[in-house]
């Protein structure tokens, strides 16, 4: 498949995924430059190479595996893996903001990584990974199980047989044992810029809502998001249905064994024969 590495035009729609329906999601409109200015760029270089020690370690990854970083971002791991010489790495998201930024680091650092514009759901591929990689709680943002459960089918169809499949999300019962009502409103940031981040918990549909405001030097804005939360057993169910079976659980980048008291849930699978 020929990929288009020219930068994505500006006003492209926004979110890690494109809804072609033209419903009005919440995640078309909440990673934008502020969401940036809160997450990535407040990751500093040593702790992405420490993350892709271990991504690397725990994946097996092999310098000639063919490695799809799905919901990239601004390609902080599919980059360091680049600079580490991995040489058929591939980076999927819809933020085109994100992607152009992506790019732009690749071609002053003349690093081989393609982005690639789409939709989690769709992934444009058949067989053709060795390893797909989804971190930084990319998983569950859609309204319904079944839209959910059309990232892993889209997964398991763009592995190769033998493919690893690494996600990286939060633990469902982490969250649950610490969600009280002392907590569900919580201050991010430094000055100048903060963010109020107002949750509820919705029991009936494991789901998390939350009313984030940005306060920054521009000025104040709130965004709507909502995140399906899996349990362990949810997640290696799920990934047993699409024929990738369970390898391993942890809860750190330490390879600590998970348990309910880490806050992550870092799942590996491997697709079957």
């Amino acid at each position: 498949m020929a990929i288009d590495k020219t930068l994505i035009p500006p006003g492209s729609p926004r979110g890690c995924e494109a809804d072609a329906r033209g419903e009005n999601e919440w995640w078309q409109s909440f990673f934008d430059e502020d969401w940036k200015r809160f997450s990535f760029d407040t990751v500093d270089p040593e702790r992405t190479q420490k993350e892709v020690d271990f991504l690397a370690d725990v994946m097996g990854l092999k310098k000639d595996d063919r490695i799809l970083d799905l919901c990239c971002g601004i390609g902080r791991h599919s980059l360091e893996l680049a600079r580490r010489g991995f040489t058929d790495i591939t980076g999927l998201d819809y933020t085109s903001e994100y992607l152009n930024e992506a790019i732009s680091t690749a071609k002053k650092e003349r690093l081989t990584v393609q982005f690639i514009q789409g939709d989690m759901r769709e992934i444009p591929f058949e067989a053709e990974f060795d390893a797909i990689y989804n971190v930084f709680t990319s998983f569950g943002y859609f309204k319904t199980n079944s839209e959910n459960e059309k990232v892993i089918t889209s997964i398991a169809r763009t592995l190769k047989s033998g493919g690893r499949f690494f996600i990286d999300t939060i633990n469902r019962d982490w969250l649950i044992r610490n969600f009280t009502r002392n907590t569900p409103n919580t201050w991010h940031g430094e000055e100048p810029n903060y963010i109020l981040e107002r949750n509820t918990f919705d029991l009936a549909t494991s789901t998390q809502h939350g009313s984030w405001t940005f306060i920054t030097k521009e000025g104040i804005s709130e965004r709507k998001m909502q995140l399906r939360q899996y349990s362990l057993h949810e997640m290696i169910e799920l990934l047993t249905r699409h024929g990738l079976r369970f390898q391993q659980a942890l809860g750190s980048i330490e390879a600590e064994p998970m348990t309910w008291d880490h806050r992550r849930m870092i799942v590996l699978a491997v697709k079957e024969d």
